[in-house]
This record gives C-alpha cells, structure tokens and sequence, in this order.
C-alpha cells in the first residue's frame, strides 16, 4: 500500500508563505549584488579609472560559469576572457579582424554545447561584442587608444580579476545546493545552434564596424542574437517574445527615467536598486520580468550621461527589435532543418562528448 502523504510529494518549501518566498529571493539577490559590485569596487579604488566597472560584468560572467560549468570551467573560461580582452580592443580596430574573432569565439560556444556548457562560456562572447565595438574610455583625456599596452593590460586585469573573484567565493556558499549537471546536445541540435549564432553575430558585427559611431552600442544587437538564440526546438518562439516584451517595456522604463533624474550618481543608484530587483525577479517563472529590470539596470550602469542614458534606451530597444526577427527567422529555418533531419534519420555520431571521461550518450544495445 502505497501512502498518500503531502509530505511525500511535496517539497518542504512549497508551504512557504509568499512574503517568505520573496524575502529570501531579495536576500540572494543583495547578496548577490554585492559580490558582483566588489571587483569593481577595487579596481576603482586601484585604479581611479571608469573602465574598472567591467570587472562587475566579469563577475556576472564568472558566477554564470560557476552555475552552469562547475568551478574548473569557471577558471578556465576566467582566464580565457582575460587573455582574450586585449585582442578584442585591437580586433575592433578593422571590420574584417573584429568578425573573425566574433566567428571563432561562438564557433566555440557552440561547440560547449555538446557538452552542455555552452551557458557557461556564452557571456565571453557578449561581454567581448563591447571590446571589440565600443571599448570603455581610459585616462583624464577619456580616450580609447586600442593600441595603449597599458590600456590593454589594465583590462585584461579587470576582467581577470572580476571573474576569479565570485570563481573563488561561489563555490562555499553554494557548499550545500546541488547545482544542476550539463546537459549535452546531440549534433543534430549544436550543429544548427552553432551556425545561427557564428552566422548572425559575425555578420552583425562587421556590419556595426563599418560605421560604430552610429552604432556606439551595436554591442547590445550582439548581445540580443546570443541570448535569444536558443539550441533545440523547445521554447525558442515563447522565450523570444517574453524577452522581446520585457525589454521594451524595460527600455521605455529608461527613456522615463532620463525626463525625471538629472544627477548621474541618482542614476547609478537606481541602476542598483533595479540590478536587485532583476536577479530576485530571475528566480521566478515569468522571465519577461527579469527583462523588464536588468535592461534599465544594465543601462543606467553603462551611461556617462543623461543624453547617453537617453540614447542607450532608445538603442536598446531598436536592437531587441532587430536582434529578435533575426533570431525568430534562423530559428524557423533551424526548426525546419531539425524536423527534416528526424524524418530522414540522422547518421551515427562519431566525436561522442565526454564529461569527466563517460560517454554522455547511450551505449548501443
């Protein structure tokens, strides 16, 4: 006889009160927040420069590795990012050495994904997409000499340093959650991934290059085409909208922001208090949420002036639009591929992958 308990099925957090629930969302998420903040903290404080702010976005990179790879793919892709900063600020300088480097880092995010770690190296390509397009100012003249060795080894350290740092602290506070293993992807679901996002973003890219000063933040068109683009069949065209929708109405958020706030530290602030929001809003089941928040934070957190802020907004939205209908067609032609592929039967994998030395897919009977 089999007991019919609640306590059975159900898991212990399923009676939390809703307050609780969100309380403790906000709590991971200040948390957080804090840990993201804190290398660029010190590099500010040792370098006095403005670019040291993207040893945050490192840090986001890094805890986005940690979760989805493990703590020595983490590493590996941390120094990776570092090594690879510098040949980005100097790629941008042509169209053609710009999209090439584009090409070879999602050729190989998309290989990852036939171990399943393609989310834990897709943040290198997105966060590169601004060194190679629009590189942060440096110096009191605030200027971008993509050819400054010191310029080029200071970044290197940002990113080094903002990425190893939650490497090093994530893994003994999340001593007692289990983390999700990889999932790998057959070939039949890489091979397509692989070709959209290299197609897309390489070809994106070179186009920003031939004119970045109209598109001083064609780095976010980048950026759309990598996060929408979703491998398999599953949920592409629902994930697409909620994202499309939660970033428009996220950068409208900032077109109201700049009639109202004059003061850039009110903006940066606010940027704050949204980027808590946005990861309290990234454990819930409405994506579009998440969307809605991390757009303006992003955006406020990137600005050096109203009008840029302004700018970013308006930008922001156009290359959702874009990046979206881009995304939406090469995954009608992907789909299409894979229901082609099933009916006609797909041949025999050769390269199986392998995690931790086991083969990842079935042993023939």
């Amino acid at each position: 006889m089999t007991s019919s308990s609640p306590s059975a099925k159900t898991p212990a957090h399923a009676d939390r009160p809703l307050y609780a629930t969100l309380a403790r969302r906000l709590v991971i998420a200040i948390g957080l927040m804090i840990l993201i903040l804190i290398p660029s903290v010190i590099m500010i404080l040792i370098t006095g420069e403005f670019a040291a702010t993207w040893a945050s976005a490192a840090a986001i990179a890094g805890l986005a590795a940690v979760a989805a790879g493990g703590v020595e793919v983490a590493i590996l892709t941390s120094v990776v990012m570092a090594l690879i900063t510098p040949i980005a600020i100097i790629a941008g300088q042509s169209p053609v050495t710009g999209a090439a480097l584009m090409a070879l880092m999602c050729l190989t995010v998309g290989r990852m994904s036939r171990f399943g770690l393609h989310r834990a190296t897709l943040l290198v390509p997105v966060f590169m997409a601004w060194m190679i397009i629009n590189p942060p100012f440096w110096g009191p003249k605030e200027l971008v000499v993509r050819t400054d060795s010191t310029y080029l080894a200071w970044m290197g350290v940002f990113f080094l340093v903002g990425a190893i740092i939650p490497v090093i602290v994530l893994p003994f506070i999340l001593k007692k959650v289990k983390l999700a293993a990889p999932q790998p992807h057959p070939r039949q679901e890489a091979l397509p991934y692989t070709i959209t996002i290299t197609v897309l973003a390489t070809g994106a890219t070179f186009w920003i290059l031939q004119d970045p000063s109209k598109w001083y933040a064609g780095a976010w068109l980048i950026s759309t085409i990598l996060v929408l683009s979703q491998i398999g069949n599953v949920g592409t065209v629902r994930l697409t909208i909620a994202r499309v929708v939660g970033t428009t109405v996220g950068s409208l958020l900032v077109i109201a922001l700049v009639a109202q706030v004059q003061s850039m530290l009110l903006i940066y602030v606010i940027g704050l208090v949204l980027g808590v929001i946005a990861i309290a809003a990234k454990f819930s089941p409405h994506t579009w949420i998440y969307f809605v928040f991390i757009t303006p934070t992003v955006v406020c957190l990137n600005a050096s002036s109203n009008q840029h802020l302004g700018d970013l907004g308006k930008q922001r939205a156009a290359d959702t639009l874009v990046g979206a209908a881009l995304v939406l067609l090469a995954s009608a032609i992907t789909i299409g591929y894979s229901h082609w592929a099933n009916n006609h039967g797909a041949g025999p994998t050769v390269d199986e992958p392998k995690i931790a030395g086991e083969s990842v897919e079935p042993a023939p009977a």
